[in-house]
């Protein structure tokens, strides 16, 4: 037997997601309810420039009560296409699109508690293309040489998981093009 929704129900509804509560049936036949936090998926960009520098924002997070250095990221629109989302938050918290973007991989954000699945991209061939941030967001734009992004990496200054994941994905594809 494996394990089975029996039923959803939203009992709450916030600003950037709801909350559900699921009926489930366990393996062993028991039944019990767990939290769902039901948040749109999501897109996060290693925004390499023709120098070799990545772009990255930093935002202070409620959940880290600091502000975080990151790869730019944001919600995908309902029934976007999560390359075009891509493109979108890049221009939205950069200034810049780009002519090459690369799927790299996905993953699920905490998927003990969220159905939030996050698409990693790098994009390249970057030119500018701004457009209006979110009223929400108050964003400072760095640009940091690749090879002292994966220093602060290993030093355990980046502290965001999306960015850790993205740049994890990356790794392979970088080498190979030589960056």
């Amino acid at each position: 037997m494996s394990t089975k929704i029996l039923s959803k129900k939203t009992i709450q509804t916030a600003h950037a997601f709801d909350m559900q509560r699921l009926a489930v049936r366990l393996p062993d036949g028991r039944e019990r309810d767990y939290d769902l936090i039901d948040h749109a998926d999501a897109v996060t960009i290693l925004a390499v420039d023709q120098e070799g520098f990545a772009l990255f924002v930093s935002q202070f997070r409620i959940g880290a009560e600091k502000e975080l250095l990151e790869l730019p990221a944001g919600v995908m629109d309902a029934g976007e296409d999560p390359a075009l989302a891509a493109r979108r938050e890049l221009r939205e918290e950069t200034g810049m699109d780009c002519k090459e973007l690369t799927f790299l991989g996905g993953f699920y954000m905490s998927a003990g508690y969220s159905n939030e699945f996050m698409r990693c991209y790098l994009a390249k061939n970057l030119l500018k293309a701004a457009l209006e941030q979110d009223e929400d967001e108050f964003l400072a734009l760095s640009r940091i040489k690749l090879d002292e992004v994966y220093a602060m990496v290993w030093s355990g200054q980046i502290e965001d998981s999306k960015t850790l994941a993205a740049l994890l994905f990356a790794l392979p594809l970088l080498k190979q093009e030589g960056l």
